[in-house]
């Protein structure tokens, strides 16, 4: 007999429990437990009974509609199986129903095969024609690269394994935000000539205990059966420090995800890639699981070369448009300047021209850069409007007067 779960609402009143009979397949389960035959096997129906002949006649009529609402919603999102499901305002044995926290009533339980189908492989979205890094950057991420691939021949064939048993199998990428760790993701699973599987952390987490770390089993699952490099952006959720102690049911929970990845880790033979821009926070653990690769800001150089790569040729622009000019401008990363060119080139279009101009382009990245949050700095205070006069003298002095004998 599949386990019954109890739903304990605080309501007042009722002198027994409310048993919720649900007609599904070939047989008919009662809250009781027992089956009863009955023939019609193409529609589902459900049954409201337990509630107190003394109830107000309207109130029990709604209680009965909702409950049987739910049920029916329930019934469709989860396939025509048996359903039982006992409502009660008396406590029940723990043993019986199960903790609170179950996923829900009469649920079977996914293999992680079947939790991995909800992961699906994609084809990487950028190249390393579109990466800008410094040469150093560039080479210990390509190193990285290769030594994770080639675990297989270093450790196993080449007995390496016996002086370092769990031996890197992710690359980190750190760095502030806009720096190009999320192309340099894709564009590593172009180069080798794999799809990847781009997650977060937020998406693995479940307010049901012990989902957390199966989810986590069947996305390294989703990734090794599709032969895909995984990608795990902000994941310093996933790799912060472990609770010495665990006090609430939210840290023991934080704990098993973190035993869960080094599990997953030491026995992945595929490619991870971790993105951050938080590495301080990561467990120590981890330090030997991973090569970490940081990725500056970039300098005046791989500024105009970010410059370049990101004005296509099919945009139209004039000849004053000059990389290494706009370079000038600094404090910006590899997605202030993309920003930037999608900024100046919807400008120009609402302005009703027709060709993108080198001031075009400074004032979209001032504005990139003006329109930042102002994290822990106070508001700067509003300039004062000009005086009318002022704004007359402006006018004057910008307009020429008129020639002599002109109209």
């Amino acid at each position: 007999m599949t386990r019954r779960a109890a739903i304990r609402a605080a309501t007042e009143g009722g002198e027994r429990p409310v048993k919720s009979h649900a007609r599904n397949g070939d047989r008919t389960t009662a809250a009781t437990g027992h089956p009863t035959a009955h023939t019609t096997a193409a529609r589902t129906a459900f049954a409201v009974s337990g509630i107190p002949r003394s109830a107000d006649a309207v109130e029990a009529g709604l209680l009965r509609t909702r409950l049987i609402a739910a049920a029916k919603a329930f019934s469709v999102s989860h396939g025509p199986r048996p359903l039982t499901v006992t409502l009660t305002n008396r406590p029940q044995p723990a043993d019986e129903y199960g903790p609170v926290s179950d996923p829900g009533p009469e649920r079977d339980e996914p293999s992680t095969a079947e939790r991995a189908q909800r992961y699906t492989a994609t084809a990487p979205l950028h190249t390393f024609d579109r990466l800008v890094l410094p040469e150093e950057t560039l080479d210990h991420l390509l190193r990285a690269v290769h030594t994770v691939e080639q675990r297989g021949v270093l450790f196993d064939d080449w007995g390496l394994r016996s002086i370092q048993p769990h031996p890197s199998s992710a690359v980190n990428l750190e760095g502030v935000p806009g720096t190009g760790k999320t192309l340099a993701a894709h564009a590593i699973a172009d180069r080798l000539g794999r799809p990847v599987i781009a997650a977060r952390g937020s998406q693995l987490e479940s307010k049901f205990h012990g989902e957390g770390p199966k989810n986590l089993a069947a996305l390294f699952h989703a990734a090794r059966d599709q032969g895909a490099v995984l990608f795990l952006d902000e994941a310093d959720s996933l790799m912060s420090a472990r609770f010495e102690t665990t006090t609430h049911g939210s840290e023991h929970a934080v704990n098993a995800m973190r035993s869960e990845m080094l599990t997953a880790l030491d026995s992945h033979e595929g490619l991870v890639v971790f993105a951050t821009n938080l590495v301080t926070a990561y467990d120590t653990a981890f330090d030997s699981r991973v090569w970490h690769v940081r990725f500056p800001r970039p300098d005046r150089a791989a500024r105009a070369e970010i410059w370049r790569r990101h004005l296509p040729e099919a945009l139209p622009r004039d000849n004053t448009v000059a990389p290494e000019a706009l370079a000038e401008v600094d404090d910006v990363t590899g997605r202030d300047i993309c920003r930037a060119v999608i900024d100046a080139a919807a400008e120009v279009l609402r302005s009703g021209r027709t060709r993108v101009g080198q001031e075009d382009l400074f004032a979209a990245v001032e504005r990139i850069k003006a329109g930042r949050p102002r994290r822990g700095e106070p508001e700067p205070e509003p300039s004062p409007a000009p005086a009318p006069a002022a704004i007359a003298e402006a006018v004057a002095r910008a307009v020429p007067p008129p020639a002599e004998g002109g109209e």
